[in-house]
């Protein structure tokens, strides 16, 4: 796991952030939806705004 990691920036290119949730299962959303919850709308802050005269 730390090997395919560390590899992050050559094999995900353009990834912005990635979280481990300690002692957590494939389901992460199902089992810790507050912490996924709030990663998911901190990054969605980071996005820039919608140019002009395209709907939200």
């Amino acid at each position: 796991m730390a090997d395919a990691i560390k590899a992050f920036p050559r094999t995900l290119p353009g990834l912005s952030a990635a979280h481990i949730l300690d002692g957590c299962g494939h389901w992460v959303q199902q089992e810790r939806p507050a912490e996924v919850n709030r990663l998911l709308t901190d990054w969605l802050h980071t996005l820039p705004a919608a140019p002009a005269g395209i709907p939200d």
